[in-house]
């Protein structure tokens, strides 16, 4: 496939056509997931974590060509699901005016002792 195709609908159903597609020349990026620094990790609460675990994922992105506003979503891995509200704190900082979708998934345990992975998608224009 030369470009990607997007799907999209109208909210009423047109007689000649339920949806449209149409090609764009649009490139996805996926990054591995990121952590925090293990060094600093230990001391860290969980917004400190995601900040620094965020802020390596800019890292990818900018090295990638792409920027964080190009990012359209995240997947959360952390062993405090039931602390989202720091993990929303700390995207409010990166993602100020267009947060990515996101989707926090609650694991019992991350390498090195750390409280929290991201994975991120972008879009390459």
């Amino acid at each position: 496939m030369n470009g990607d195709v997007t799907r999209y609908e109208s909210d009423t159903l047109d007689a000649t056509a339920g949806y449209g597609v149409r090609k764009r020349n649009f490139q996805l990026v996926f990054f591995d997931g990121k952590f925090p620094t293990r060094a600093d990790a230990d001391g860290m609460d969980l917004e400190e974590q995601t900040a620094d675990a965020l802020e390596h994922v800019e890292t990818a992105v900018r090295r990638a060509g792409v920027k964080m506003d190009d990012v359209l979503r995240t997947t959360v891995y952390t062993t405090e699901a039931d602390r989202t509200d720091d993990i929303e704190a700390a995207y409010e900082t990166y993602f100020a005016d267009r947060r990515p979708a996101m989707t926090v998934v609650g694991v019992a345990d991350l390498p090195d002792g750390a409280a929290v992975q991201i994975e991120a998608t972008a879009v390459e224009r």
